[in-house]
């Protein structure tokens, strides 16, 4: 069915993956925050890998054990279809958020040391994952719906919970996402500094979605603008080092205490 189908195409993508980075020296697949520091400290580009849609599981611990040992760092519960263990936020809800079952995958990402990533899911299975995982949760590629009501971005509770999670939200530069007409660089830094103001400077990150999106916003057409965030964000009066935080710090602060759950889980029989 469409989760078999899915695992295999996310190995076939895996493999495609250590394929084309084989031959190269300034890039390479990492697992931990160490790993990304140490590539940095190379001069190389930290890979890392997710799977962006929880149906690809097949609700199976086994499978997600299976693309964890190869590499697969996070994911996404669910993508925008509802899955049969989670609800999306852009789909019919099945199970009023996670149900058993998810409840049940998300402790084996614990173990396993592999991200809870909460885009694409609904408020409902937020805050029952919120509920469920023991280690600090992501939102890879998700905006403020302060800013933009759309129901892939995150309310201002939601926002506030996942900072209690210890969590991140990476604001994505979809312009559907972001709202204003035209969508500008300024846009996505007002979403930054709305997230900043309520959920705080260490629960922010960036989640540009570059590879899958069909527009960008005026100033941020792809990664080589990226400083211009960085000098968007200091021009507004934030810090270097909340300037720092947004731009992966925390991100590998999220990846760090993750691990360390991990770690204690395995040794603890849990």
């Amino acid at each position: 069915g469409e989760g078999h189908a899915a695992t295999d195409r996310a190995l076939a993508m895996i493999e495609r993956v250590n394929q084309q980075l084989a031959g190269r020296d300034d890039a390479r697949i990492v697992r931990t925050a160490d790993g990304v520091l140490r590539a940095r400290d190379r001069g190389e580009t930290a890979v890392l890998l997710g799977l962006e849609g929880g149906h690809a599981l097949q609700g199976s611990p086994e499978v997600l054990r299976l693309l964890a040992a190869n590499g697969i760092r996070y994911v996404t519960l669910t993508h925008t279809n509802t899955n049969s263990w989670a609800d999306a936020s852009t789909d019919v809800a099945r199970w009023d958020g996670l149900n058993d079952l998810g409840r049940d995958l998300i402790a084996e990402m614990n173990r396993l040391g592999v991200l809870v990533d909460l885009s694409h899911v609904s408020d409902d299975t937020i805050r029952d994952a919120l509920d469920a995982t023991r280690a600090p949760v992501i939102a890879s590629h998700s905006s403020v719906r302060a800013l933009r009501d759309h129901p892939r971005n995150l309310s201002d509770d939601l926002l506030r919970a996942i900072a209690g999670n210890g969590g991140v939200v990476m604001i994505n530069f979809y312009p559907i996402y972001l709202g204003g007409s035209p969508t500008t660089l300024e846009t996505v830094l007002d979403h930054i500094e709305h997230a900043v103001a309520v959920a705080g400077a260490d629960h922010v990150g960036l989640g540009s979605d570059f590879a899958g999106v069909t527009s960008l916003p005026a100033g941020l057409g792809d990664v080589t603008r990226m400083p211009w965030i960085t000098h968007g964000l200091l021009a507004r009066g934030l810090s270097e080092e909340t300037a720092r935080k947004i731009l992966g710090g925390n991100v590998l602060r999220v990846m760090r205490e993750a691990e360390a759950v991990a770690a204690e889980m395995r040794e603890s029989g849990a």
